[in-house]
């Protein structure tokens, strides 16, 4: 009996996932990568904690980007516990592996989500215009994380079953949902942060083309998308108003947040699916995509500060709720304004419609000036809907 036990608890001592030294050191490798971001995403929170957002009071992005970095925080930490599989020389299972797999879990899924969410709000604040109460700010901080802990929860609690052992444990070079598993790695993880960053991108792509002026909604309520060359880019400016014009930078540059965060989790999730597909992974690749995605606390430290000037002091500007205005399709701002047009010169005949007041007051404007009076009496201003030829 006493050797039975002995022979039990050096098992459990063992790894489950033992580190050859080439592998610990690309562990260590991620666990710095870990460490930086953690390191960045806690000073990210601190700055916006302790700096008066230029936001003010007409968005939730200040929640919404909080929630985010705490997602981020979570990854980190979860990544983090790497370190003790590198000093015991590989994966152990146990209750710290458990709570590794639902931390990175956790930290994933609320990257997706509040990623999604950073878009979706953006749409509503730039795009519809919508009014945003504070209601719904409560309510968007509850039901996002809600469904964080849903999804976290659901595996051990309903989909785990007793035959094929725990539902977070050691998966691969650290701890996850375990291979016994596989549809719940890609229904609650991989595509939620697809799906995220899908329409993500789509929802800024279609927020930069209306504030750019590219779609517009014209008197019929019919939606119109027109391109125009770059030489003729200076028309878009017509179909803009002026928070359109105020934000327009902004719509270009946050554009970057859901590309970025694809491109943090192509080469991770690549390697995965190839891996699901059959298809032999060298571990060097799989550790280099654990170290790129391990950087997204970082990576955001540097959008914010490398997007932040271009954000505009919305307490300046009117607010967001203001609605457009619908252009017709004949209107002077669909094709440009050209505010000066050419007049007849005084050697041609004079146009009988026009009245002995505005004759008599050109003449005054030339006898004023008559060392110019063949340039400044043959240009009149006034609103024109042709264009100026030239």
């Amino acid at each position: 009996m006493a050797h039975s036990n002995a022979t039990t608890t050096l098992i459990n001592r063992l790894p489950s996932t033992p580190y050859s030294g080439l592998e610990s050191g690309f562990i260590s490798a991620i666990v710095a990568a870990a460490f930086l971001s953690a390191i960045s995403v806690v000073f990210l929170l601190l700055f916006n904690v302790f700096r008066p957002s230029r936001l003010g009071d007409q968005t939730n992005i200040p929640i919404i980007f909080a929630s985010l970095l705490t997602s981020n925080l979570l990854q980190s930490i979860g990544t983090l516990v790497d370190l003790r599989w590198v000093l015991g020389g590989g994966v152990f299972s146990g209750s710290l592996c458990s709570f590794q797999g639902g931390i990175k879990q956790a930290g994933n899924v609320g990257t997706a989500v509040w990623s999604f969410s950073l878009a979706l709000h953006s749409f509503n604040l730039l795009f519809l215009r919508s009014r945003i109460s504070r209601r719904s700010k409560w309510l968007t901080l509850a039901l996002g994380w809600f469904f964080v802990v849903f999804v976290v929860s659901i595996g051990p609690l309903a989909i785990q079953k007793k035959s094929d052992g725990p539902y977070f444990g050691p998966s691969g070079f650290w701890c996850w949902i375990t291979v016994q598993y596989p549809t719940s790695q890609l229904c609650l993880e991989y595509i939620l942060e697809w799906m995220s960053a899908f329409f993500s991108f789509l929802l800024y792509m279609t927020v930069l083309l209306r504030v750019r002026g590219n779609l517009i909604q014209k008197t019929n309520g019919k939606w119109s998308l027109r391109w125009v060359s770059r030489s003729e880019s200076w028309q878009l400016a017509f179909a803009r108003d002026y928070l359109d014009s105020c934000t327009v930078k902004m719509a270009a540059i946050i554009v970057w947040y859901p590309v970025t965060y694809t491109a943090l989790i192509v080469p991770i999730s690549i390697a995965r699916f190839a891996s699901y597909a059959g298809a032999p992974i060298p571990n060097s690749v799989t550790f280099l995509a654990d170290i790129v995605f391990a950087l997204e606390g970082f990576a955001n430290l540097l959008l914010f500060f490398g997007t932040r000037r271009f954000i505009p002091d919305l307490t300046t500007i009117p607010d967001l709720s203001t609605p457009r205005s619908r252009l017709d399709k004949n209107s002077p701002e669909m094709t440009g304004i050209s505010p000066f047009v050419l007049m007849p010169s005084h050697e041609q005949a004079v146009d009988p419609a026009v009245s002995d007041t505005t004759v008599s007051v050109s003449q005054e404007k030339t006898e004023a000036r008559p060392t110019r009076m063949d340039s400044v009496s043959s240009v009149a201003s006034h609103e024109s809907t042709r264009p100026l030829l030239v």
